[in-house]
């Protein structure tokens, strides 16, 4: 079984076209929607909802794939609206214990990025998406202070506030995983407004991928 996860309502209603047939099942008062050998779930917004959301989505369904796809927004000022990433590696950039001597993002017992099974990264090398670092935390970015630190700390490409959480959860759990965003947001300063314009285009680009190569998966 492969599982799909989404965060919010926009993604999930692009993601779900690309199936002819779904059947719901409710599993702790949460919506999975079920075609054929596929499973998909909208998370919510955050790591905390997005782990507790991997780890029941892992047990009920025994997935044996997890992909996490949905929008971000761009710390890499050559990335445009509607452009794809791959996470090559991600990070949570708001994980700190750097008082015990740790380096700003690195997690005990996983250290400070999560790898992508190169496997899954392979099927989207002749795609027209760039692959690279996604960095998670709870925080919709809106500064371009964090920004650039995001990019320049981590050598990230996107910000968004899901993937490393989930990415975390498939590493404990021996699950190969991969974070796919398309591009809704510059962080410039007006964000929101961009986040709130273009955020179905977004989600449609980024479930339009996935259709196409979902057989890969």
């Amino acid at each position: 079984m492969l599982g799909i996860i989404v965060a919010v309502s926009e993604e999930l209603t692009e993601v779900l076209k690309i199936f002819d047939k779904v059947e719901e099942e409710i599993y702790r008062n949460k919506t999975f929607y079920i075609s054929d050998k596929t499973v998909v779930v909208q998370c919510g917004v955050g790591k905390v909802n997005a782990a507790l959301t991997t780890q029941m989505l892992i047990d009920k369904y025994d997935v044996k794939k997890v992909i996490n796809i949905g929008v971000a927004g761009s710390v890499d000022n050559s990335l445009n609206i509607g452009d794809i990433v791959v996470a090559n590696k991600l990070v949570q950039y708001d994980f700190d214990l750097t008082a015990f001597g740790r380096k700003l993002g690195e997690m005990s017992n996983i250290g400070e990025y999560i790898s992508v099974d190169p496997s899954l990264i392979n099927i989207f090398k002749t795609k027209n998406v760039k692959i690279g670092c996604i960095s998670s935390g709870d925080k919709f970015v809106n500064d371009m202070d964090l920004k650039n630190f995001i990019r320049e700390h981590f050598d990230a490409l996107c910000v968004e506030m899901e993937g490393a959480s989930i990415a975390q959860v498939c590493f404990v759990n021996k699950i190969p995983c991969i974070v796919i965003r398309s591009i809704s947001d510059k962080l410039d300063g007006t964000s929101t407004i961009e986040y709130d314009k273009f955020v179905c285009e977004s989600s449609k680009n980024v479930a339009n991928l996935l259709k196409s190569v979902i057989g890969e998966l």
